[in-house]
This record gives C-alpha cells, structure tokens and sequence, in this order.
C-alpha cells in the first residue's frame, strides 16, 4: 500500500495508498498529487472508525493545510514499538548487580560494571556498557538519557509555557555533560557514531556491550524477535527488559504517540462519485470487517495462521509452518493489502496478545516524551529541518566524544536559532497556539 516517489513522479498515482507523517502528506499535497477529504463524509462512511478516533481527533489537525483535510490518520493504542531496556542479565549477574537498575545512577553503575569488570568472563579488556546510533534522527541508544533529564532531542516540547525544541534545551546540555562523562571513561563504545540499531543489536548478542534501548514488542516473550535472535546466536545468555531509568527530569523514552500511519486518495479520485463510494467501502471494511482484516494482514485462518494458544478463539495468533516469512506471506499476498492500524479497538482488543499487552503496561515507562505537535509539518521545515537535524548530529557527536567541549552546546544553540531553528521555533508555537492548546 506504500508508494515510492519515483513511481508518483512517473505519473503512477494510486487511488489509495499509505503515507508515513505529515511531512510527506505536506509534500505530496504541494504537489498537487492528492485529493482533499470531507470530514463529515468520513464519519457517515467509516462510523465505527469515527468513533474510535473521538480521543485522537487532534491528528486530523496534523495533515489539514490550507484549510483542507487531506489524510484519513491511522492510530495507536498499544504501542509495542516504545522502546524499554533490554539487559543481558547474564551479565548483571556477573558483575554482581541483582536488581535491575531502575534510576539513572543504578543506570549508571551497570553500565560502569559492564565495561571495567569483565562480565563475559574471557580476561579481556573487550567490553563496555552501551552504545548509541548517532547516524538515526538523534541517538537510539542515548533516547533514555535524554528522557531522564525531560527531554528529546528533534522532538518539541512544552517547557514553561512555551514550545522548545528538544534538540536546545537546557536539559539537553546536562544529558550530554552526563553521557560525554561515560564517553571519557570507556563507558561508551567509541564506535556508537556509525553504529546501527542492528549493528547495536549484535553487540548485545556478542559480548560486546550489556544494554540497548529495544521495542518492548521485539523483547517482551521468548518468542519476540530480539530474544529469539539471541537464542540462535549466544544461546548461553540471558535477556531482561527493565523501565527507562529515572533522573532529574522523571523517566521515559522516545514515545511515537498516537500517530501511526496516514491513508490519502490520489487526486484522479477528485469527482468521481462511484470510485469515491467504492473507496469508503474498502476502507470500512479494512477498519471495522473481521474477515476483511483477517484476509488482508493474516490470511486464512487454519492454512496461513492460527491462534497462539490451541483452541483458542481470540488473543495472540501465529503464522503457520511454510509462512512464518514475510517474504513467504508476500508471495501469496498477506499483508499487500493490509491497511494496518486503521482497524477498530474492538477488533483490536480480540487478537491482543495478552503478554505484551503487560510488558507494554509495565515497560513502556510514563510519562513518555511524545512531541506535543503530534509530529505534524511546519511551513518552514522543508526549508530548514533537515539541515538542522544534520548541525545537531554533528555537534552532539562531537561534545559526547570530547572532540569540542561541552560549552560549545552554547555555540550550536546560536548556530541552530540562526540556521533556521528561530524561525521554526515561533512556527511552532503558533502552531500549537491555534491548533494544540
């Protein structure tokens, strides 16, 4: 259902098919390849979707410009993909740690441990405590330290009344005081500028470093892919999730919030009645029909996939022998045409599995940092944003490794304010101003 921009440059505009967030929503409106929505038509066609969105409806704000609606939003509930920390608890009990850290100066000595007492046993000088991804948005694996100062870089946020920019401020320069520390200690893997979230992974798996910030979903069971990948690799090591550590500001992580996904009509629908009404039709059903979900994301039940627990009729399901691949899935297509988290909470609520539905409750640490703006496009990111994102790599990069000292955060603050971060910070606060407050 996803679409490339070769293909919409190419002219091959579907009548339906999925955006990731408002930016590309924005860009693809600005070219003139969408069609713009009624919301009042929305409600009458896809009721029960209507009514699921009631305590979301601040997201149609995010992708209304000029005016004009032009996405259908998908949300999220549950959230699997927040993410908590995976331990190697194994390594824990090495170095003789048996609670699993909870604040950040427990944090703190785990990581220490990790990376001076040789948890893996082999006499090396060989290990350390974590690792980041400097190459992502910020820092996958530095997402928790922030969070424990209140904060997220790239993400905006209400401080003191007033909309801030995550990537300057205050707090900011104590988490990176508190991570260039680690850095010069040996805490930190030097290698964490071009580190990967599966390169960071097979760290874990391979006595490299002790902890990664993880999706609860992908370490929550023995059957969640971190864990199970583990198991084939260091099938003698042990996994824990743990709550992101506590700090001065509270605890949390990056939290996605409840954004998912956006549908939008390519703009050939514009006028035309019948495709229009066919259109609501498919999209009732995607949302709201059990044997329309089910097709789409599943299959057919007892050949494609069954329920987790024999004899079961609801909870959690599982791909059958011959389609546990997604490419297997794909070649019959499963899932080509599924439309995601645009289904019902009722529906929703029958194939939860009921395991990470509590790891979710108990690991997905609240309050979480989630950008008060819902992620949503201000005029001027097209223009500045990027480039931005790209001076903060650079300088946080560089004060972590001690390559600049840490008062150059100052001087990247006023080169972020100049280079455009100004400007997107009064946007923003307009923006939340007339539409989020």
């Amino acid at each position: 259902m996803k679409v490339t921009d070769a293909s919409i440059a190419s002219g091959e505009v579907p009548d339906l098919f999925m955006l990731g967030d408002p930016a590309n929503v924005a860009a693809y409106q600005g070219q003139g390849v969408l069609t713009d929505l009624d919301l009042n038509q929305i409600k009458e066609k896809m009721p029960e979707y209507a009514k699921d969105m009631e305590s979301s409806d601040k997201l149609f704000q995010t992708v209304t410009f000029d005016g004009k609606l032009w996405a259908i939003p998908m949300f999220i509930d549950l959230k699997p993909y927040d993410f908590a920390q995976l331990w190697r608890k194994d390594w824990l009990d090495a170095v003789g740690i048996a609670k699993i850290p909870e604040t950040l100066e427990e944090y703190e000595a785990a990581v220490y441990a990790f990376a001076q007492k040789d948890p893996d046993g082999n006499g090396k000088n060989d290990t350390f405590g974590l690792t980041g991804t400097a190459t992502s948005t910020w820092s996958s694996g530095f997402y928790s330290i922030f969070g424990a100062f209140g904060v997220e870089p790239t993400m905006w946020h209400l401080i003191d009344g007033k909309i801030v920019n995550g990537s300057v401020a205050p707090q900011t320069k104590e988490a990176l005081a508190l991570l260039r520390k680690w850095y010069a200690d040996g805490v930190i893997d030097p290698e964490f500028i071009t580190d990967t979230q599966d390169s960071y992974r097979k760290k874990l798996y391979n006595n490299r470093i002790g902890v990664i910030e993880e999706q609860v979903g992908r370490g929550a069971t023995p059957e969640s892919a971190t864990i199970a990948e583990m198991r084939g690799i260091n099938p003698d090591a042990t996994l824990t999730l743990g709550n992101n550590p506590k700090g001065p500001g509270g605890y949390g992580s990056w939290d996605w919030g409840v954004k998912s996904n956006f549908v939008v009509l390519g703009n050939q629908v514009k006028g035309d009645a019948a495709k229009l009404e066919k259109i609501f039709e498919i999209l009732r059903a995607q949302s709201s029909d059990e044997e329309t979900i089910n097709r789409t994301s599943l299959g057919i039940q007892g050949t494609h996939w069954t329920f987790a627990e024999e004899g079961a009729t609801s909870g959690a399901t599982k791909f059958l022998p011959g389609f546990e691949k997604q490419e297997e899935r794909d070649a019959q297509g499963i899932r080509l045409f599924s439309l995601g988290n645009i289904t019902t909470r009722e529906y929703r609520a029958k194939y939860l599995n009921p395991a990470i539905a509590e790891a979710v409750k108990t690991y997905s640490s609240t309050p979480n940092h989630t950008d008060v703006l819902l992620f949503s496009t201000l005029p001027s990111d097209g223009q500045y944003k990027q480039n931005l994102t790209q001076l903060m790599q650079k300088y946080f990069a560089q004060i972590i490794s001690g390559e600049i000292p840490l008062e150059d955060f100052d001087k990247f603050v006023a080169e972020w304010n100049a280079a455009g971060g100004e400007q997107l910070t009064k946007e923003a606060n307009e923006l939340y101003e007339k539409q989020f407050k």
